[in-house]
């Protein structure tokens, strides 16, 4: 052990002189949370926040950095834009060569679509742009992405860019000031974002700015006694939140006060330049992997998406074993890009030429066209991407937004008989009616608002979906009543939805509430979501229409499963991997009815209660052991539960649709 510690003295005396062993431990505990959190380990289901430690710790370097070439007079914009050239773009450029070589291999077509945009976005610095443009509820799930962490990247690197210019044209005595106020104007405009647009909070630079403002307010505060006292007293409660945060379940908006938390936590242990950090030896393997922090931080995440994509089990997430290799990978080959790449082009003899620069932007347009060539080099004879796409009805204009409004894109007739009213399980029922199984199809009109179920008085709510959302779900579908009353040649009004965020609080990895009014002042109050509150909000929905004079039937939503079948079905035609996948991508239907027990419930209740009849995909396309997912050629389902377009079609024509409907609805 003595021997041990002697080497690792040793070691330390070989860094430079000013080199932070605080920081690099604090930037190995950030990727470590980061690693665990992906691995899903459930003691990190917060290790998320380490990105926001590595915003403080790279506020806080580059800040230092160029206050002390300004100060010397020695600071060139080249010069900057070069080191960080040097030390970022190598170590990435051959983590997306890899990476944009083996997403053919693993990704499937709509996945692989969006891989093309994702690296553009890597090469321009722009990825937090185009994650947040692929956030919709209709795109990709976002741990398929390979290169889904290069958000932050992108965020730090514009960053980069603004800062030099800032500091540089501006007098210095002004420079904390600027910081201050860089902080708070970020850090309420990122408030107020997270409650209204929680993804442009979460991944554009203005609402992000503040945490690299910790870090600069960090390397430009005046030092004092007073200052050196209250470090003193701060660090080990500061420690401990650092410590303890990563591993607290966060409810709130994210980013919202845990990441604050951690973020002035960090800062304070960077100011402090505790010995503890610096001399222990129990911190040394968490500062080893601090030296490779940035490699780790490349190469784990597409390992896990790869895996991700290729594992369509039953299971949230792969077994642990599998996990745990991955991780174990990540550091091995975290390792070679440090040692072969990333420290050999950090040397200060390798200088800027114009032959480098060339190479440079070579590269850069080779990464950003190497995609679409993979793309059509491997494109199948199938069109699979578009057999995926998101079943929208009659178009994207149908996906509602406050108030429904009935636009010619959204019908197929000025008199339309049948109004289409509910979320996105209503929107795929569109297709199969508007190609009836008679000469002439029925004139319909599509009234969808996605995740707002055709509930009267009652809308769901969560962390995503705040009480601002919830709210104009509700006008959302007071409108449609309105249209309703006046629209006369509506003879009939077919309701769907999954009906399963009124019923209970745990679903879609998500903590759901009712939003509800009270009349009596107009104000709003959540309430748990419960059968009896599902039921009592579509049945307000079903007297509402027939008080109209219309005829009202719900159409139950298809059975589900767990995991996509769309992309399982590409994946079992064309060959790619499939780890745990269900057999032939088929549902389970004791899994199915096990999982949605509550919905089978609600659905059996309210015809009961509410004396309006419900129609089942079920009765067809199950069995008592599965339900199928496939036809020949047709895939009946897009993903884990909404059908396709040719899907919605199929099942309309078997199980004569409308004919049900007019002769069911009542």
């Amino acid at each position: 052990m003595r021997q041990r510690l002697i080497l690792w003295g040793f070691i330390q005396s070989m860094r430079p002189l000013k080199f932070r062993y605080d920081i690099q431990a604090l930037r190995g505990f950030a990727v470590l949370g980061i690693l665990f959190y992906h691995a899903k380990l459930p003691l990190f289901s917060a290790g998320f926040l380490g990105v926001d430690v590595f915003f403080v710790i790279s506020g806080f370097l580059i800040t230092s950095l160029i206050r002390e070439r300004i100060e010397q007079d020695s600071f060139s914009f080249i010069e900057f834009y070069f080191r960080r050239a040097k030390r970022l773009l190598p170590a990435a450029y051959v983590t997306l060569l890899i990476t944009a070589l083996l997403a053919p291999v693993f990704l499937a077509s709509s996945e692989m679509n969006d891989f093309r945009a994702q690296m553009c976005g890597a090469v321009t610095f722009m990825s937090n742009v185009v994650f947040w443009r692929q956030s919709g509820y209709f795109e990709g799930v976002a741990e398929l992405k390979p290169l889904l962490h290069t958000w932050s990247l992108a965020i730090e690197e514009q960053y980069y860019f603004v800062l030099p210019a800032l500091m540089f044209f501006t007098p210095r005595r002004r420079w904390f000031h600027i910081a201050i106020l860089g902080f708070i104007g970020s850090f309420a405009l990122c408030i107020f974002m997270v409650q209204w647009k929680a993804d442009v909070s979460f991944y554009l630079l203005p609402t992000r700015w503040w945490g690299f403002a910790i870090g600069s307010i960090g390397a430009l505060i005046p030092t004092s006694e007073r200052l050196d006292r209250v470090l003193q007293g701060a660090f080990w409660p500061a420690l401990l939140a650092l410590l303890v945060l990563p591993t607290v379940k966060i409810s709130n908006p994210h980013p919202g006060l845990s990441a604050l938390l951690i973020c002035i936590a960090t800062l304070l242990i960077i100011l402090r330049k505790h010995p503890f950090l610096f001399h222990t030896s129990a911190l040394r393997g968490v500062v080893k992997t601090g030296d490779i922090s940035y490699s780790l931080y490349l190469v784990h995440w597409p390992l896990f998406a790869f895996l991700n994509n290729s594992w369509l089990g039953n299971n949230t997430s792969p077994p642990f074993l599998i996990r745990m290799g991955i991780m174990f990978l990540s550091f091995i080959l975290a390792w070679i890009l440090n040692r072969c790449i990333e420290e050999p082009f950090r040397k200060p003899e390798i200088k800027l030429t114009r032959k480098l620069l060339a190479l440079t932007v070579a590269s850069s347009l080779f990464l950003f066209l190497l995609p679409i060539g993979i793309i059509k080099a491997v494109q199948p004879e199938k069109n699979y991407a578009h057999l995926r796409r998101a079943n929208l009805g009659f178009g994207r204009e149908c996906v509602s937004g406050d108030s429904f409004i009935p636009i010619p894109e959204c019908r197929n007739s000025d008199q339309p008989e049948i109004l289409v009213w509910g979320d996105s399980f209503a929107m795929h029922l569109v297709p199969g009616l508007i190609i009836a199984e008679e000469d002439e199809g029925p004139t319909i009109i599509q009234a969808t608002r996605s995740v707002c179920g055709p509930l009267l008085g009652v809308a769901p709510t969560n962390v995503k979906y705040n009480q601002e959302w919830a709210k104009k779900c509700l006008e959302f579908n007071e409108s449609v009543v309105s249209y309703l009353a006046e629209a006369n040649s509506v003879k009939t009004v077919v309701i769907s939805s999954p009906f399963r965020p009124y019923l209970s609080k745990h679903h879609w990895s998500q903590d759901w509430s009712l939003l509800k009014k009270n009349h009596s002042d107009d104000g709003f109050y959540l309430v748990e979501p419960s059968l009896t509150e599902a039921i009592a909000g579509t049945k307000k929905t079903v007297d509402a229409v027939r008080s109209l004079g219309k005829r009202v039937v719900v159409v139950a939503p298809p059975p589900s499963s767990d995991f996509d079948i769309g992309r399982c079905l590409e994946r079992l035609e064309r060959g790619l991997p499939i780890l745990g996948a269900a057999n032939e991508c088929q549902i389970d239907v004791k899994s199915w009815k096990k999982t949605n027990s509550a919905v089978l419930e609600f659905l059996a209740v309210l015809s009961e209660q509410a004396n309006v009849e419900v129609i089942n995909f079920s009765d067809f396309l199950c069995d008592s052991i599965s339900c199928k997912t496939q036809n020949e050629n047709i895939f009946i389902y897009r993903d884990a539960e909404h059908l396709s377009y040719d899907g919605s079609s199929y099942l309309a024509d078997k199980i004569r649709l409308t004919s049900q409907i007019q002769k069911l609805a009542k």
